[in-house]
């Protein structure tokens, strides 16, 4: 049932019913006006819903002022005296203004009760808190995931907060902040929660945390686990009383009962159908379907809103560049478009979009970022059924601004390039005199940068463009590109000349590592479902595809040795990321070089020495080759933050001389952790005047 207009006093319930308090007192206690209140005292502050009220009205027929429901007066037996002639004459008289009288009264109960005010004001977090949901200081400290959840009635708001400039041992919890009340209170049992979630009623809070979806009564109390989730993407409680949630960065949906239980998957991201995962799914209010988003690949800035049935468990797209929709009782979806809170009519029965979408609200902050994980295009706000909104400002950030730089072996820094770019991935020129490279942000472009000029040309306009590398004759770049679905790997001219050629065609994605000195053979990524990375090559003369390696561990890294006899790697076998060499092609036995964690080798230009990075850190290792192959003691170069880490490719580069590093240096942003949040009452009505606007275009 719609609940439609929202109540919140005595006052309002009277005047919409066109009766006074004491008559709907009288209609609660002894005929069931649908009256909620906000806890169980006498005293406590009502509310209601038209909608509930115009159904209790329909059952109840005419209801007189004495409660009544029999609403008829007997005739009275009378007696017809002289002198009430008298009276029967004036009566004569003041009827018709008796009767103007009572169609003014009648009239006045009928007319709808006045607008209330649209009120919007700012409810600070919590001293000394920031607004919490897996952040990074790259992304500034803003929430990757929903924090904040509004009760249906409008009257109180849980978000997710953790301690100003957290330490590692720092975690988030719940906080349950009553619109009546000045402060906000930690509810007990929701240590280490993040992406708050309300049942339909609002008396349970579900959140994630420590690997698993739990919920707690709203006022606090003992946790209940309901299932295990290794990350969350979005969660949603439906009217059915089941919870439907993302649990993984490439992945469909999946749902458990709000009781607990079995986890039953709904969906399944089709790269076929340009789906590399499903996420932020909402019910829509019959729990017969719901809406969700759909990521192209990790990194997507236009994402698309989609329909799922529950009926036939099949989904269809409903609007491009679109993301994390809920339904409101106005009969619209509203959702986020890069930034902007948008609206577009929704035919719940039908389940169909009405119409061109229209923006609601401006500068709501969204999860975009450079890292897959925190890229869950998640809006920071929640609307209730009553017409509240609550959001978190700031819009999405803009492109990181880089600096390509070069870096000595002692960890001095020199700039490479005068100008600030989302540089990512560079790569030397045989030559050593240019560098290719992509730009991460809303687009991902090959760009050539002339060191030795300053020019910096363009290489691709569009599509998604991953890691780029040279061919050894430097007239040609092997890359990585996503025209639709999945990331294969093409072949372009270095000058832009000449469109990319196409060398595998796989609904996997696969990026691009590193080639023979002969340029006949690629070593290259592929992600796969039961095996995550594994390596292979490809033989450019034939476009056969072998594995190198593709054991159930996480392979990455490949890079082929100087004179094509050795491939360098990192894999995650011993339960953390080790550097490892093998002959090339094979077979033979691997060699450990790191021990103490390590990825992005880089061999030397004559095989000296192998580097490698681990965190903030360059290692380097003699190697020799003469009777097989053998490495020294790993040695620390250097330590210094603040330089790309790039995954699963490397994402640097050995100068020509063999002296220095070309490396990203990523911009250092300034945190701006979420402190405070706005609300808006009565938000509806502002909304239905927008609508209205454009409904009439």
């Amino acid at each position: 049932m719609d609940k439609g207009r929202y109540l919140d006093s005595w006052k309002d319930i009277a005047a919409y019913l066109g009766r006074n308090v004491r008559t709907c007192r009288n209609w609660e206690r002894d005929h069931g006006l649908p009256i909620h209140r906000l806890d169980d005292s006498p005293k406590s502050r009502v509310f209601a819903y038209t909608g509930e009220i115009d159904a209790w009205r329909e059952t109840k027929g005419r209801l007189p002022e004495n409660g009544a429901i029999d609403g008829t007066l007997r005739p009275a037996t009378v007696t017809m005296r002289r002198s009430a002639r008298t009276w029967l004459a004036a009566g004569l008289v003041a009827g018709p203004l008796l009767a103007v009288l009572a169609t003014v009264l009648v009239m006045s109960r009928l007319r709808p009760a006045p607008e209330r005010p649209v009120g919007r004001f700012a409810i600070k977090v919590e001293p000394g808190l920031w607004l919490d949901g897996l952040r990074r200081a790259q992304e500034r400290e803003w929430p990757s995931r929903k924090a904040m959840a509004l009760s249906a009635d409008g009257r109180s708001l849980i978000y997710a907060a953790i301690e100003a400039s957290p330490g590692p041992q720092a975690k988030p919890r719940l906080y349950l902040r009553r619109m009546d009340r000045g402060q906000a209170e930690p509810i007990a049992g929701s240590e280490g929660g993040i992406n708050p979630f309300l049942s339909p009623d609002d008396r349970w809070v579900g959140f994630w945390a420590d690997g698993r979806i739990m919920k707690v009564p709203v006022e606090g109390g003992v946790p209940v686990p309901l299932c295990e989730a290794p990350m969350i993407f979005g969660a949603s409680w439906g009217a059915d009383n089941t919870i439907v949630f993302a649990d993984y960065q490439e992945t469909g949906l999946s749902r458990v009962s709000g009781e607990g239980g079995n986890i039953e998957r709904l969906t399944l991201a089709d790269p076929k159908r340009g789906a590399a995962s499903h996420r932020l799914p909402a019910w829509l209010p019959d729990a017969k379907a719901l809406v969700f988003t759909v990521m192209r690949h990790a990194w997507d800035s236009e994402p698309a809103l989609a329909l799922l049935r529950l009926d036939t468990r099949e989904w269809r797209i409903l609007l491009p560049d679109a993301a994390d929709a809920q339904y409101v009782p106005t009969g619209h979806l509203v959702f986020m478009r890069r930034g902007t809170l948008m609206a577009v009519r929704f035919d719940a029965g039908g389940m169909r979009v009405i119409g061109q979408p229209f923006p609601v609200a401006g500068d709501v902050m969204q999860a975009f970022a450079t890292w897959g994980p925190h890229n869950t295009a998640a809006g920071q706000f929640d609307v209730s059924d009553s017409g509240a909104l609550v959001y978190a400002t700031g819009g999405v950030l803009p492109d990181l601004r880089n600096s390509l730089v070069w870096v000595d072996q002692s960890g001095s820094e020199q700039d490479a390039a005068p100008l600030v770019f989302p540089f990512q991935a560079p790569r030397l020129s045989p030559d050593g005199r240019r560098a290719v490279y992509v730009t991460i942000g809303r687009e991902w472009n090959i760009f050539v940068y002339d060191l030795m000029k300053g020019t910096n040309s363009q290489v691709t306009h569009g599509g998604r463009s991953g890691r780029a590398i040279w061919t050894p004759d430097a007239k040609g770049i092997i890359c990585d590109r996503q025209e639709s679905s999945a990331a294969n790997l093409s072949v372009l001219s270095s000058e832009g000349t000449s469109p990319a050629r196409r060398l595998t065609t796989s609904d996997l994605n696969q990026e691009v590592g590193s080639l023979t000195p002969d340029g006949r053979t690629l070593a290259f990524i592929e992600e796969r479902p039961r095996t995550q990375l594994d390596i292979m090559t490809l033989d450019l003369d034939t476009g056969l595809v072998r594995p190198f390696l593709d054991s159930k561990f996480i392979e990455n890294y490949p890079e082929i040795s100087p004179d094509g006899r050795w491939m360098a790697y990192a894999s995650d076998e011993t339960g953390r990321s080790e550097v490892y060499v093998r002959p090339f092609p094979g077979p033979g036995a691997k060699h450990q070089v790191s021990s103490q964690g390590g990825g992005q080798p880089l061999w030397s230009k004559d095989m000296g020495r192998l580097y490698y990075r681990w965190e903030d850190q360059v290692w380097t290792a003699d190697v020799r080759i003469a009777d097989g192959f053998s490495t020294g003691k790993p040695r620390l170069l250097f330590e210094r933050p603040g330089y790309s880490p790039g995954a699963p490719c490397r994402s640097w580069d050995l100068s020509a001389d063999g002296r220095r590093f070309l490396m990203v240096k990523l911009e250092q942003r300034m945190p701006a952790p979420v402190t405070e949040m706005v609300i808006v009452e009565n938000w509806f009505q502002e909304f239905e005047r927008r609508a209205s606007v454009t409904r009439k275009r």
